[in-house]
């Protein structure tokens, strides 16, 4: 039989915590660069509202980084 003590040091350590918010602040600066580019296109005509611009935004970055879909999805309670 195995002992509990071998189960609890599986647990996570706590540097993938911070790895993950790395990655969750490196996916919102990716997404402010493309809202920032997009923007600009917006102003020269090519999306007809800010909105539009900034839904496009979401889904160029989601789409070139598929790992962000999970830092940049609607809150879940």
């Amino acid at each position: 039989m195995r002992s509990r003590r071998s189960k609890r040091s599986k647990r996570r350590s706590p540097r993938k915590s911070s790895r993950k918010s790395k990655r969750s602040s490196d996916c919102k600066k990716k997404l402010q660069k493309k809202i920032k580019i997009n923007m600009a296109e917006y102003k020269s005509g090519r999306y007809s509202s800010r909105a539009q611009a900034l839904a496009v935004s979401y889904s160029q970055v989601k789409k070139k980084y598929p790992y962000c879909k999970r830092y940049l999805s609607k809150k879940r309670k």
